[in-house]
């Protein structure tokens, strides 16, 4: 069978057992100050999401066959999904069966893209700070927002919230009428070069096994 890139989340994610995960936010921005305790901050661009992940004990078989997957990367060549293993839900909904098979959408963005409202959601339906969500967008290639909730918002009865923040700004080409992934929403990363560590074959089991990540737009 053909191996197909980004790899899914059947693919990759789904198959690793996550003893702990950092994420975090690679800046690119310049900053000014003077002596009486004065700053400035331009952002140069967009914040990118970042991962460090560790996994737990594996069969050595298992873990052989996660460090390939790995290596079939190509270093940063080849991207992946990969979701925030405790936020794979909204946490008002822990396992999704309020939302069901409910087809989620932008309803609009703000003129500052910092803000966006979303359509389709069950009557009452609570988004939380700290949420994520995904949002494919554009085409050949289709990119990925991958975007945090920055304060808690209530659908009406009719499914659609008012603008509420995100983070970071909602990028450009996202826009009405755009599906909006809140189960497992999944970030596209590649994994960061020289950070793959295998782990430490001892008898059948083999420990250790990290890597590092960092979106890939």
């Amino acid at each position: 069978m053909t191996i197909t890139y980004p790899y899914s989340l059947a693919t990759f994610a789904d198959k690793l057992r996550i003893s702990s995960v950092i994420w975090s936010i690679q800046r690119g921005d310049e900053m000014s100050g003077s002596g009486d305790g004065r700053f400035w901050q331009a952002e140069l661009t967009p914040p990118l999401w970042m991962a460090e992940v560790t996994l737990t004990e594996l069969g050595n078989d298992a873990a052989k066959q996660i460090a390939a997957l790995i290596r079939k990367l190509h270093g940063a060549q080849e991207a992946f999904f990969l979701y925030d293993p405790v936020s794979q839900f909204p946490q008002a909904d822990k396992k999704g069966l309020f939302l069901g098979s409910s087809v989620v959408t932008v309803g609009a963005v703000g003129g500052s893209r910092r803000t966006l409202s979303l359509l389709g959601l069950p009557g009452g339906y609570v988004l939380t700070l700290g949420d994520k969500i995904q949002i494919p967008y554009g085409s050949d290639p289709t990119r990925y927002a991958f975007l945090e909730i920055s304060e808690t918002v209530a659908a009406n009865g009719s499914g659609v919230t008012g603008q509420f923040e995100v983070f970071p700004h909602v990028p450009t080409g996202v826009g009405p009428d755009q599906s909006v992934i809140l189960k497992r929403p999944a970030c596209k990363v590649i994994v960061q070069p020289g950070s793959h560590n295998p782990g430490t074959a001892q008898n059948i089991m083999t420990e250790g096994a990290t890597f590092k990540v960092i979106q890939k737009k």
